[in-house]
């Protein structure tokens, strides 16, 4: 009976359910209903980056495909094959004219250079004279190619490429591979099992270590005075809440006196971390410690033993000093040459930049199909006894090379600014199209940068294109010490239109530790951004403004970007 009354009841409470439904309105669909009006964030978001995606880093699930996608990219760029040949016509990234040269570490530079039999070794041989314009230099992939005089002086109309099997030729400034167990001794044992240990030689400052290509020690920064070296407080900067330099609000981190001399051993209180202290002897400001080249002591703690019995290569990155006396940290020079090729070449374990040139030359340049890893830090200018941000000289990728350039397929990770321009004083006027795409950019202090200051180069390109790019991790790895803000694509900050044409469409633009964009204020400069995937931490910055007028910079949240 009890059984039957509950069904009765449950039956009765169906009943009068669905008679209040059919007396009310009809339900809607939760994609129905009327969305809340956006907010005024959202819809400045919207007006600079129109058409865009965007989603939340932690949202993995959403992210994967681009990932996937950075990392297929990655395999085709590591390995793509060789394919320039010979032509009665130049097309620059396609085809050469005139005589083809080989570089092997297996030739001899009494050879002719003419056959990858006949190949010469040393890869400064290719600037003796040999080589003329319309020739063709091919480095035998698989080597490595240390740099023991200077950087390579290119030529113009000069293709620079790849010949044989296996990775990339590599180009670096690191002297040897330092994964010798002769060279490291054991400085100082603590009572917790820490090991700091001495390089065997004196070295000039050395702005990064690499760890078999795959990690890095991380430096701890000092400051030189007449005294010894200053510690030093590197504090991290959050200029959205507030936290700022003063010289520079969206500076990265700002570096202040910790008021102390400390030892070696105080200094170095992590696994992997390690000092450069070259000889402050006579020391006086100002001082230029890439001109001045002092060299001392390079002290690495590597608590589970002997740095060369834990990995299997360590690439040091210091100013070099050739035999004549010049002093050097670029890769390439390209301040001479216009129409050069760069092709399947490995750029690495560089300090100042893997490729330098100035705005007026390198032009029609084409750099296409080469990874540029690696680009350490380095103490630059002192001006006065007080710390400041001007600590660090940052290796950067691609630098200056612009006029009429085009920089395709290529795998860019641990530099300064992986690729960049700048008004450097010189004239900077018919700059034709400065084309960025098909690269793979990771943990780059900035990806692409853009940037000129000067209001009279207004429209010295036609067109200023980046585009199809993956930019991964901004400001998140070996040069995350740099004092320039993080952004996975900086267009500048100064009002300056100073491309015809802004194209900064279909990237894949995924994590910066402070902006993914910086711009001049958006209603002076038409930057034409659009169609972008963008990805930002929840409480991560989207965009940062730099107004040109008002001192107030405007932080655009990635909080509002999304409804």
């Amino acid at each position: 009976m009890k059984r039957l009354l509950g069904l009765l009841l449950a039956l009765a409470m169906v009943l009068s359910l669905i008679a209040c439904d059919s007396q009310s309105p009809t339900a809607v669909d939760s994609e129905q209903m009327p969305a809340a009006e956006p907010s005024e964030a959202y819809e400045v978001i919207q007006e600079i980056l129109p058409d865009s995606e965007f989603y939340f880093l932690e949202d993995e699930a959403a992210l994967a495909p681009y990932y996937a996608e950075a990392d297929a990219r990655k395999d085709a760029i590591l390995n793509s094959p060789t394919t320039i040949v010979k032509s009665d016509t130049f097309i620059p990234g396609e085809t050469y004219t005139g005589t083809a040269y080989y570089v092997s570490p297996n030739g001899n530079d009494d050879n002719d250079g003419l056959s990858p039999e006949t190949a010469w070794k040393s890869p400064e041989h290719v600037v003796w004279g040999d080589v003329q314009e319309g020739d063709a230099v091919f480095f035998e992939r698989g080597g490595i190619y240390r740099l023991t005089e200077n950087c390579i002086r290119l030529i113009s109309n000069v293709t620079y490429s790849a010949y044989g099997e296996g990775a990339k030729p590599v180009l670096t400034i690191a002297q040897e591979n330092s994964a010798q167990p002769e060279y490291w001794e054991l400085w100082q044992e603590g009572e917790n099992g820490e090991k700091i240990w001495r390089y065997h030689q004196a070295l000039s400052d050395v702005g990064g270590i690499v760890l078999d290509d795959t990690t890095y020690a991380k430096r701890v920064l000092e400051w030189p005075t007449p005294d010894g070296w200053l510690a030093v407080d590197v504090l991290p900067m959050d200029p959205v809440n507030g936290l700022c330099a003063p010289e520079d609000p969206c500076t990265n981190i700002s570096i202040k006196s910790a008021g102390e001399y400390r030892s070696v051993a105080e200094q170095l209180t992590e696994d992997l971390t390690y000092l450069s202290r070259v000889d402050l002897t006579g020391f006086s400001y100002p001082m230029d410690f890439y001109q001045d080249c002092r060299t001392g002591d390079l002290y690495l703690r590597c608590d589970a033993g002997n740095p060369a019995d834990c990995f299997n290569d360590i690439e040091i990155m210091s100013i070099q000093i050739s035999s004549h006396g010049d002093i050097y940290g670029n890769l390439l020079d390209g301040y001479h040459a216009d129409g050069y090729v760069l092709d399947n070449l490995s750029l690495k374990y560089y300090l100042s930049n893997a490729l330098s040139s100035n705005l007026d030359r390198s032009k029609g340049a084409v750099i296409q199909n080469c990874t540029i890893e690696w680009g350490g830090n380095s103490l630059f200018q002192c001006e006065s006894a007080e710390p400041t941000n001007n600590l660090c000289l940052i290796g950067d990728g691609i630098y200056c090379v612009a006029n009429h350039v085009t920089i395709r397929n290529n795998y860019m990770r641990h530099s300064g600014n992986a690729c960049t321009f700048e008004n450097t004083g010189l004239p900077a006027v018919n700059l034709g199209t400065y084309l960025v795409e098909g690269n793979l950019i990771e943990n780059c202090g900035q990806g692409l940068r853009t940037y000129f200051i000067d209001p009279t180069f207004e429209n010295a390109f036609d067109a200023l294109i980046l585009r199809d790019n993956i930019i991964l991790d901004t400001g998140n790895g070996l040069n995350n010490a740099c004092a320039e803000m993080p952004a996975a694509i900086d267009l500048g900050t100064d009002g300056v239109q100073f491309a015809k044409q802004f194209e900064v469409s279909d990237n894949v633009l995924l994590g910066s530790t402070m902006a993914i964009f910086r711009i001049s204020q958006h209603d002076l400069v038409n930057m034409n951004i659009h169609d972008n995937v963008i990805a930002q931490s929840q409480d991560g910055v989207v965009i940062c403004e730099m107004p040109l007028a008002a001192p107030e910079i405007s932080w655009h949240m990635m909080k509002d970007a999304i409804k």
